[in-house]
């Protein structure tokens, strides 16, 4: 290691967040959250991705079961029904995931270029954009899995297949699955639905599995979309949360200057508004240390008094205290504040605002915490001593929101946010002059030919135009993420409804060949589709609440903050079901409509 001492340069600094990245040199805490919610969501998009190939499966072999009877009818044997499906469904597998392979980094391919041509002026100014690089460890785990999977499934679908005898599976009785002294139909069913309603119940009690089947695609549909909304909107707090939108975008620090280096700069074009932000030269001492909270493991407190000339501490008996800092803004800028934090500007005067909530690190629980510094409520008043002054500020609202200028800093004591105009007796310096400007590149071209001494400034035009870019890429990822899935999730409903309605195509012929109207036959299909719907909402929503609370528990490792309830999610649900169920009712129904009822009983039973 090289010593520091024997460097030729002084002036060095390490670039940490580098570091940080590329060693991935987190807090445990942060690491644990990254992998947890992780875990929830690779878990949520495996479990999909398996449960709609099985159910392919399972579907495709409920379509052939006549064929495979009649194979077996002719003389072949178990093993050879069992073969003949899981060579199909290699073959599938051999087609199905080099295509799949080529279609993620055909995605992926898009995607960059998207993200390229929206961020690359403001984050990629210097290179060449972010570079596609197609890893082998995703794509072996994907080809892994995919087919163990595709075995899997094959293997229970020609097990199922292979088991029944001939007979059976010709007559294909093995779906109704209940004896006919247990199709009771619940009174309260009778006596609302008539007939309808009777045949609908009892054709799902007849048909569990294929009920079963469709109510479990519904469900877990129902669970991944409550599940990804709420990853979406935890995802979107954060990302909101850390690219803060400013109210300017040009912050100049006035420490060194007077007021009237305050009105040169407020006279310069392209300034749309103007924030004059200014800081009392010291805190506010507090003695009254009733009125503090306790925070874990956070020293906010300190012993009164000065150090002497050799530099010791010297108490001056007055005990312990604790500094506000005093924030005070000009009038214009004092009722911007106030409707900033939803305040009526009428309703506050000489008031204070009370701005003391303090964001720290919980070492028992390993988690960042907020708690708010005092016990300070509305109309209370702070008494304290400025310059051995005693002072009281009566406290108008109470708010988490900072003031101007400290939107991304904290204060061990807090701040006290006030009107300078209302405090012409206190001190104040100027602190912050902070402008929104319509064109902060020629804003600071004049602010540059200005004759003021020691007059920095910070830009943040161009900050803002990144934090929106990386916000914008941020939310196509995750909508396209839950595109993906709710695709899925659609796909697996309609395969499974529509292969469904075909398979009975011949009990529809059989009801209208004995009478049974049109309305009525209606009347059956829709009451159907109201059992799946609402029993497939009861499950699904259930797991999604349990998914929620399970993203909460990963979320919460890193960051404490109340549960989500997904309520909007949770009611488009229960729309988007019963639509898109009945829309894919109608849809198959209209196809079996246009078939001929005599030859579809005919062909059924050749």
């Amino acid at each position: 290691m090289i010593s520091s001492d024997n460097l030729k340069y002084e002036d060095i600094t390490t670039n940490d967040e580098l570091l940080r990245w590329e060693a991935f040199a987190f807090s445990d805490s942060t690491v644990s959250t990254l992998f947890a919610i992780s875990g929830v969501v690779i878990f949520i998009i495996i479990f999909t991705s398996i449960f709609c190939i099985r159910n392919s499966f399972a579907i495709a072999t409920t379509e052939k079961m006549k064929m495979y009877g009649m194979l077996s009818s002719v003389g072949a044997t178990r093993k050879q029904i069992r073969k003949s499906v899981i060579f199909e469904s290699l073959i599938l597998g051999v087609i199905a995931i080099p295509l799949g392979i080529l279609s993620g980094i055909f995605a992926v391919f898009v995607l960059l270029k998207i993200v390229n041509s929206l961020i690359g002026e403001f984050l990629l100014a210097n290179v060449d954009g972010i570079v596609m690089k197609v890893t082998l460890l995703p794509i072996a785990l994907s080809i892994l899995l995919s087919i163990i999977t595709i075995y899997l499934s094959a293997r229970s679908s020609a097990k199922r297949a292979s088991k029944v005898n001939p007979i059976e599976l010709l007559r294909n009785a093995e779906e109704i699955t209940i004896k006919p002294n247990k199709l009771k139909t619940p009174k309260i069913i009778s006596k609302i639905f008539k007939v309808g309603g009777e045949l609908a119940y009892k054709n799902l009690k007849r048909s569990k599995k294929r009920y079963r089947t469709t109510v479990i695609s519904l469900a877990v549909s129902i669970f991944v979309f409550i599940t990804m909304n709420t990853f979406l909107t935890n995802m979107f707090d954060l990302t909101d949360n850390y690219y803060e939108d400013f109210a300017y975008n040009v912050k100049l620090n006035m420490y060194n200057n007077t007021s009237e280096d305050i009105a040169k700069v407020k006279s310069l074009n392209y300034i749309d508004e103007s924030f004059e932000v200014y800081e009392s030269p010291k805190d506010l001492e507090v003695f009254d240390i009733d009125k503090v909270n306790e925070i874990p493991g956070q020293k906010i407190l300190e012993e009164s008094g000065e150090y002497d000339k050799n530099g010791q501490f010297v108490p001056d008996g007055k005990g312990q205290k604790i500094g506000i800092k005093i924030i005070g803004l000009d009038a214009v800028t004092f009722n911007k504040y106030l409707k900033k934090i939803g305040i009526n500007s009428k309703s506050i005067k000489s008031q204070a605002i009370l701005n003391d909530n303090h964001l720290y690190y919980d070492e028992n629980s390993d988690k960042a915490l907020e708690k708010r510094i005092y016990k300070y409520n509305k109309n209370d008043t702070i008494v304290g001593e400025m310059d051995s002054k005693e002072m009281s500020f009566q406290i108008g609202a109470i708010t988490d929101i900072n003031p101007y200028g400290f939107e991304k800093t904290q204060n061990s004591g807090g701040y006290l946010v006030i009107n300078i105009e209302e405090y012409k007796d206190l001190e104040f310096e100027p602190r912050y002059l902070l402008i929104q400007s319509s064109n902060a590149d020629k804003f600071v071209q004049e602010l540059e030919k200005l004759d003021i001494d020691d007059l920095s400034y910070y830009n943040f035009e161009e900050q803002a135009r990144e934090q929106n870019a990386m916000s914008l890429i941020v939310k196509i990822f995750l909508y396209g993420f839950i595109t993906v899935i709710t695709l899925i999730g659609v796909t697996n409903i309609f395969n499974t409804i529509t292969s469904n309605m075909e398979l009975r195509q011949k009990e529809f012929a059989s009801l209208k060949s004995i009478g049974m109207t049109k309305k009525e036959f209606n009347r059956m299909i829709n009451l159907e589709t109201c059992f799946y719907s609402v029993k497939s909402l009861i499950y699904g929503i259930v797991l999604g609440l349990i998914g929620t609370f399970a993203l909460y528990k990963a979320f919460s490792i890193k960051i404490e903050k109340g549960i989500y309830i997904p309520i909007n999610p949770i009611i488009i649900s229960i729309i988007a079901v019963f639509i898109l169920v009945f829309i894919i009712m109608k849809y198959s129904m209209a196809k079996i409509n246009k078939q001929n009822t005599i030859e579809t009983i005919r062909n059924e039973n050749i």
